[in-house]
């Protein structure tokens, strides 16, 4: 009787270093994570250091918030509040595609889910900690002579809350779908927020840039998080790579 050959046994080693080569690859995605993670304490020293600065530019803050006060009517005032009453979306925008994703075993709609949720959660915890350790007053408190609000408000001035939970969001959405559809309405709404808060007087122009750039930061982690927890890459098996066995006389 000839020898038999076994493509299964002949391919074994094969698979072990396919299997050895994925768990190198997750635990490099997953450094890679924990790094990017690693880089928010780091935003928060940096953003402790900004209130510093911003006794340079209090004069531009001051004079760009009276340029605008001079310029309202009674139809911005009701488009703007409108504008900035509409954060209310940010929370509802990854609450609705997260339950619409888990009743309809979506996993793109639970990626952009968890995306946009991380994002909001990220960009709600660096800006509530940093409000209440730099505890800057409003502009009208700074200045009540001059700087009159559409409407009053709560907590503390910097950052802008409304600017970096919207812009967080936006970002979240903008990497998850990077179509000019989703994209452009995004940035267009996180836009829109940011300026109604210069426009009421509830922020300094400082304040919202700051925003910006903590709902960017926070847009991106929260998608690079998400996209690690759901990355679906599946182990190979000897199974996958079974080939007939031929058996020679």
């Amino acid at each position: 009787m000839g020898s038999s050959s076994n493509p299964i046994s002949e391919n074994l080693p094969f698979a072990k270093n396919c299997v050895s080569l994925h768990r190198n690859l997750r635990f490099r995605k997953m450094k890679r994570s924990l790094l990017q993670y690693s880089a928010l304490p780091l935003l928060w020293l940096f953003l402790l250091m900004i209130p510093s600065r911003i006794v340079v530019a209090q004069g531009i803050d001051y004079n760009i918030l009276c340029e605008l006060q001079q310029h309202r009517t009674d139809a911005m005032d009701n488009l703007m509040e409108w504008t900035s009453n509409s954060l209310v979306l940010a929370p509802a925008i990854p609450a609705g595609m997260l339950g619409v994703g888990l009743l309809t075993d979506d996993k793109n709609m639970i990626h952009l889910g968890t995306a946009t949720g991380f994002s909001f959660l990220t960009a709600t915890v660096i800006t509530e900690v940093t409000k209440n350790t730099v505890r800057r007053p409003r502009p009208y408190n700074g200045y009540p002579d001059d700087l009159l609000p559409v409407k009053t408000t709560y907590g503390f001035s910097f950052p802008s809350g409304h600017t970096s939970l919207t812009f967080s969001v936006a970002t979240a959405l903008s990497l998850s779908y990077p179509k000019w559809y989703v994209v452009v309405p995004s940035m267009l709404w996180a836009s829109g927020v940011a300026f109604s808060r210069l426009y009421l007087g509830v922020h300094y122009p400082s304040d919202v840039l700051t925003g910006v750039l903590v709902g960017v930061a926070s847009g991106f982690c929260g998608y690079w998080l998400s996209s690690y927890l759901q990355k679906d890459s599946p182990v190979p098996t000897t199974k996958a790579i079974m080939i007939p066995i031929t058996i020679n006389f």
